[in-house]
């Protein structure tokens, strides 16, 4: 990938990127996780009661597919699937004594750990955080004896109140680290890469040579065993997946820009024009699941505690309504719609006031 936009910056002296090149690897990256976890969702839509645990390890399929990809291209490319598609590379602050600044086992596999670990534990981090301050309200711990529900309720305040000032410090950071490295400060833009002792750099002409003749070295045929062929599977399976991602992502970028444009602010003027056309009739109603939670006897009772409900609430994924402390419960545990088993989260989750007629 870094063939192709390498040879804007071999005239250039300085092979410090700019910070328009390091916030774009950083909106790349931060797209492909909702463009993957869409297409997990419309693959766990198709069919609840087949694919729905995709949908509920979502976030775990999404790391383990994370590791492979920025692991390999750690190892081949010295950076990570973003950093590689806009010609940059991770190099030591601190070369060795042959003055090479590769990147050491160690500051790999740290790199490995700032790709992979620190956003997912971010995410999760993120989606307690929402639980928590929802379950403030739902009084879902009522359930405990007195003595653990207080040790849970004051862990639950500290959190809360911790975590924004917590996730305000980190950004400000962060800032403050772009504002030294616009002005030339620092040389480098992140205060996770500081600790590790990297920065990026631009790829140069001579990684472009060496890496184009490591890939065009004759490969020569020898008499393998049976076991080496088997565990070779994967190495060439990794490969195979590094071409195709070096040739299609620059497609699904571009796609998922332009969905991105489409439907901004900005264009909500051409977008207009194209709505106002007839607004077609609403889609069927989803049909109950073979091993989903029976609908009650008569419409005003909550297909999860067969009772009246109360605080009702829509589940915007299937339409059908429930209690809302149910409903909250149940998507918390299980991730789907209890009764047509659809991919569902609590965002999803839109509360109902009706007036009581007599």
């Amino acid at each position: 990938m870094a063939e192709f936009a390498a040879h804007l910056n071999q005239g250039t002296l300085n092979a410090q990127p700019t910070i328009f090149e390091i916030i774009a690897q950083e909106s790349m990256a931060s797209v492909l996780r909702p463009a993957v976890t869409y297409a997990l969702k419309v693959l766990a839509s198709s069919n609840p009661d087949k694919w729905g645990w995709i949908w509920r390890f979502g976030d775990e399929l999404h790391l383990f597919f994370d590791y492979v990809v920025q692991n390999h291209y750690l190892k081949i490319y010295r950076g990570s699937i973003s950093e590689h598609f806009y010609g940059l590379k991770r190099v030591s602050r601190t070369p060795n004594h042959d003055g090479d600044d590769k990147l050491s086992s160690v500051q790999r596999y740290l790199s490995l750990v700032m790709l992979v670990v620190l956003p997912y534990a971010k995410l999760k981090l993120d989606q307690l955080f929402e639980r928590l301050r929802e379950e403030r309200v739902t009084g879902s711990l009522s359930s405990l004896p007195v003595r653990k529900r207080l040790y849970f309720l004051q862990l639950k305040r500290i959190f809360i109140y911790l975590y924004p000032y917590l996730h305000c410090t980190w950004e400000l950071m962060c800032l403050c680290y772009y504002l030294l490295y616009i002005f030339k400060i620092s040389g480098v833009h992140s205060p996770v890469l500081h600790i590790v002792g990297i920065s990026l750099k631009r790829f140069t002409k001579r990684d472009i040579v060496t890496h184009n003749l490591q890939r065009n070295l004759p490969t020569v045929p020898n008499q393998q065993t049976l076991g080496k062929q088997i565990l070779a599977i994967p190495s060439s399976a990794l490969k195979l997946l590094s071409s195709v991602l070096a040739n299609g992502l620059p497609v699904v970028v571009f796609s998922l820009k332009f969905l991105e444009w489409w439907y901004s602010s900005d264009n909500r003027s051409a977008v207009h024009s194209v709505m106002q056309l007839p607004v077609p009739p609403p889609p069927a109603r989803p049909k109950p699941a073979q091993y989903g939670v029976q609908l009650p006897p008569h419409p005003a009772q909550c297909p999860l505690c067969n009772k009246v409900r109360t605080n009702p609430t829509a589940l915007s994924s299937s339409g059908y309504v429930f209690c809302y402390p149910c409903i909250h419960k149940y998507l918390n545990q299980h991730g789907c719609c209890p009764v047509t088993h659809l991919p569902s989260a609590t965002k999803q989750l839109v509360r109902l006031y009706v007036d009581d007629v007599n």
